[in-house]
């Protein structure tokens, strides 16, 4: 197959992690892969980095007309079979690019509990959690026509969490907390940050990983002060090497549409307690794979902390669960598989249109 990933974004995130991982795994696979987007972003460096074939696409707003142009274009003379749109203009530009009906066949995939619009061009969406699908048929969507895969990440390199804890300067005796996303208030690093003012376990530490140069970014760190129990690690290439330093994960996110970011911890085998928002129980069932809490409390996130840090067996326990879970729902692989299977069928029913 040949496939050509569509996506408009100039920042690094979910969706952009998404799609890279998608590529990767579908060129492994056998197939050809050619990303069309702006090539001076995140995702556009990395694709070049990769050696995936790039088209560069100024993609300004919904209706760039030169872009659209170009997209057409681009697919029919790489002769694409699939072309695939990711979040809302991604969505938008595969489905005048391509068809329901016949080659090149439009796909998309909707990353936010919020997205609907603009993907009724496309033969099929592809939502990454149950919560998103709900959104869909909620406006009017047919259930036929989308389906749930779960995000997939590889196997990170881990690293040792003896020599990491050294590198990062985290003594033996203390219980790390770590938390990883994007300084937005989506995200809600300001709840973590509330609530360590609560945890009165000394032991108990903040890490927060992401560029806080934002000005929610700024915000979170005024509200942290001059805490010594809070440490801001700024962006980090490297996450999933770092993760077995810590001891817990905790997300507190006021919206999720699943969580890359609970994927890794589950890979890395650390017990998580998250904010019951979006598509998050889906993946994070309470008692099981990880703890739940009311989302928008910081009392919540305090209480779930503390119990973790006082639970070594239960953090055990959790983390053996998450660790399953990824392994049998979350692999990169799984994806893949998932995601190729639906062109497929796209792919199947345009031939017998």
């Amino acid at each position: 197959m040949r496939i050509l990933h569509v996506l408009h974004s100039h920042g690094y995130g979910g969706a952009e992690n998404h799609a890279l991982v998608l590529m990767k795994g579908q060129r492994a696979a056998g197939h050809e892969v050619m990303y069309a987007g702006p090539t001076d972003s995140w995702l556009g460096r990395a694709c070049a980095d990769q050696g995936i074939p790039t088209q560069h696409l100024r993609m300004s707003g919904l209706f760039d007309l030169p872009s659209h142009y170009t997209l057409r274009k681009a697919a029919q003379q790489w002769r694409a079979d699939i072309v695939h749109g990711h979040l809302v203009r991604g969505a938008q530009y595969a489905g005048l690019a391509a068809h329901k009906h016949q080659r090149p066949v439009a796909i998309c995939t909707a990353h936010a509990t919020t997205a609907y619009k603009h993907m009724e061009r496309c033969a099929h969406v592809i939502a990454v959690s149950k919560a998103v699908q709900k959104n869909l048929l909620s406006h009017g969507y047919r259930e036929a026509a989308t389906s749930v895969i779960y995000n997939g990440m590889p196997e990170g390199p881990h690293g040792s969490r003896h020599e990491l804890r050294l590198e990062l300067s985290i003594p033996d005796d203390r219980f790390a907390v770590v938390n990883v996303g994007r300084f937005i208030r989506d995200k809600g690093q300001d709840l973590l940050t509330q609530a360590m003012t609560q945890v009165s376990d000394p032991r108990v530490h903040l890490y927060l990983i992401g560029d806080p140069a934002t000005d929610f970014g700024k915000q979170v760190q005024n509200l942290a002060g001059q805490s010594e129990r809070i440490h801001f690690l700024g962006y980090r290439g490297d996450v999933q090497r770092i993760l077995p330093a810590f001891d817990a994960y905790a997300l507190s996110s006021r919206r999720e549409a699943l969580g890359l970011s609970v994927i890794e911890a589950f890979a890395a085998q650390l017990p998580v307690v998250a904010t019951s928002v979006g598509g998050v129980p889906e993946i994070v069932i309470h008692d099981e794979t990880g703890w739940l809490v009311e989302p928008e409390s910081p009392e919540a996130l305090a209480r779930g902390i503390e119990a973790l840090a006082r639970s070594p067996e239960e953090c055990r326990l959790l983390a053996q669960a998450g660790r399953h879970l990824y392994e049998t729902q979350l692999t990169d692989r799984s994806m893949v598989e998932q995601t190729l299977a639906v062109y497929q069928r796209c792919l199947d029913q345009a031939r017998h249109a």
